[in-house]
């Protein structure tokens, strides 16, 4: 061989020496040759001699002796030993002429000026590949307005326009790319090879490139089938999300209802739903990809696993507890709560946390593990759900003189005046205790809820306040001093004055 290529093949050994040791002596030789400019190709010539009684042809040139020619290896290629000899000779002397001329430097020009051409030929390519998926582009924006129609299945919506056209124009960009690689994998190899030091690269190169696409597509006809079923289980998947999500859209918006199952459920059940679906898939669909079966990815599956189990025991209470409260109907956004000692507004209602907006406007995120094990007070169940107002309570302390009648009055008239407090049913006063000095009247109003809808918690606490605020005016009006619990006597003396008074003799 010379520079990659077979020039003649040995088939038979000579004297002691083997086929192959003989066919790496010549292979030396003849570079040795070729390499040796000095001496013409017009210098090769053949003799007759003989080795050990061995009649033979030699081949050789000057002083380097290039191979020999045995009858043996006459009658393994079915010929005479000249006409063999001669074949020998003719292959060598074209094979060192193409070595030589491929190391001279018109060769060395021609690559370059090859390379140039090829250069520009790739930039006109480009050129017009740009241009042509540019113009492409812009048709698909206009009939992506115009002609593309999103996908039903009768009056299902499968796949919406947006939708579909955004995988067209994916796949143009897949198509653009692809092209675009492709010329330079034509590109990068020719010029590669144009210049014998480089020769070897894109031999290689090519090698590499046809390789893998005959790895890579001789894989994938063996992963069709699995493949096909990855598909149908995923487009499968995807029509269910979707019937599910416009189902409970559906239920939430109460287009039409189920026996017992309320509007707030359907998100969270549609949730749930489409959590089993997709866990489904995944366990149709892992198994089926490339290397399930490898270590590295059961390794990955066991440390996720690991991972998963350790750090989810308080996720997954949590989720469990969200679970609950939602399905029991403790509490639903827009409601007014308390837990424990926090009070606010119902933001948001998750699986995980729930958040309350505080008269402060401070949100607050509580875990739904801590809810579920505290009580919880809500303020608007009973007027949406029972239709029954709700009733708030404040204590007020007068004393014995004051008429109950007028007592009554100056406090449902205080409850009237305060913004948010229906008129119908009327305020309502009892006595609930009798005390020593005093007694404990109980003022209750009833909560208009209408009026409190689009309010925050802040001005549900300011209403309280000015109720509060009304009731000391109007006690301040009919004459009527408002008692502490605590009140023990009627003092006539305070201040600095009094005592004064006391430390004088």
């Amino acid at each position: 061989m010379l520079d990659g290529q077979t020039i003649f093949t040995l088939k038979k050994p000579l004297g002691g020496i083997s086929t192959q040791n003989r066919a790496k002596g010549v292979n030396n030789r003849l570079k040795e040759f070729a390499n040796d400019e000095k001496i013409s190709i017009d210098d090769i010539e053949m003799y007759i001699g003989d080795n050990d009684g061995i009649p033979l042809t030699i081949i050789s040139a000057g002083s380097i002796t290039i191979t020999t020619v045995t009858e043996a290896d006459a009658k393994a290629a079915n010929m005479t030993r000249s006409q063999l000899s001669e074949e020998r000779l003719q292959n060598i002397k074209k094979a060192v002429e193409r070595y030589r001329q491929e190391r001279g430097f018109l060769n060395f020009i021609r690559g370059i000026i090859l390379s140039i051409i090829t250069t520009f030929i790739l930039w006109i390519c480009l050129f017009i590949t740009n241009n042509t998926f540019g113009k492409i582009d812009q048709k698909l924006k206009i009939w992506g307005m115009t002609y593309i129609q999103p996908v039903r299945i009768g009056s299902f919506e499968l796949i919406r326009a947006n939708q579909l056209d955004n995988v067209i124009h994916s796949l143009a960009r897949i198509l653009h790319l692809g092209i675009i690689l492709g010329l330079f994998i034509l590109y990068f190899p020719f010029v590669l090879s144009q210049f014998i030091l480089t020769r070897s690269l894109a031999k290689s190169f090519w090698h590499y490139i046809s390789s893998t696409l005959t790895t890579g597509w001789q894989a994938f006809i063996a992963y069709l089938p699995s493949l096909l079923i990855i598909i149908l289980v995923i487009v499968t998947a995807c029509f269910f999300l979707r019937l599910s999500k416009s189902f409970f859209e559906e239920l939430r918006q109460e287009t039409f209802s189920l026996p017992g199952f309320y509007p707030e459920w359907s998100l969270p059940t549609s949730r749930l739903v489409n959590s089993g679906i997709i866990v489904l898939t995944a366990i149709i669909v892992v198994p089926l990809l490339p290397g399930f079966n490898s270590p590295a990815f059961q390794g990955i599956s066991v440390f996720l696993g690991l991972l998963f189990s350790l750090g989810s025991t308080s996720v997954i209470s949590n989720v469990v507890s969200g679970t609950i409260l939602i399905y029991t109907r403790a509490f639903r956004v827009g409601d007014y709560i308390t837990i424990g000692e926090i009070s606010g507004k119902v933001l948001e209602t998750t699986l995980l946390v729930t958040r309350l907006l505080t008269a402060t406007n401070i949100v607050i995120s509580i875990p739904n593990s801590e809810i579920i094990t505290t009580s919880i007070s809500n303020w608007s169940f009973s007027s949406k759900e029972l239709n029954l107002p709700l009733i708030v309570r404040t204590p007020v302390y007068l004393g014995y003189e004051i008429p109950w009648q007028q007592a009554y009055n100056a406090l449902i008239q205080a409850a009237l005046r305060t913004d948010g407090i229906a008129e119908s049913p009327v305020p309502f006063v009892v006595q609930e205790s009798l005390n020593e000095v005093y007694v404990t009247y109980q003022l209750s109003v009833y909560i208009n809820w209408e009026y409190f809808k689009e309010k925050n918690f802040k001005e549900y606490e300011e209403a309280r306040s000015q109720l509060h605020e009304n009731i000391r005016d109007c006690c301040q009006e009919a004459g009527i001093r408002v008692f502490a619990p605590s009140y023990e006597a009627d003092p006539t003396n305070y201040g600095p004055t009094a005592i004064t008074s006391e430390l004088e003799p």
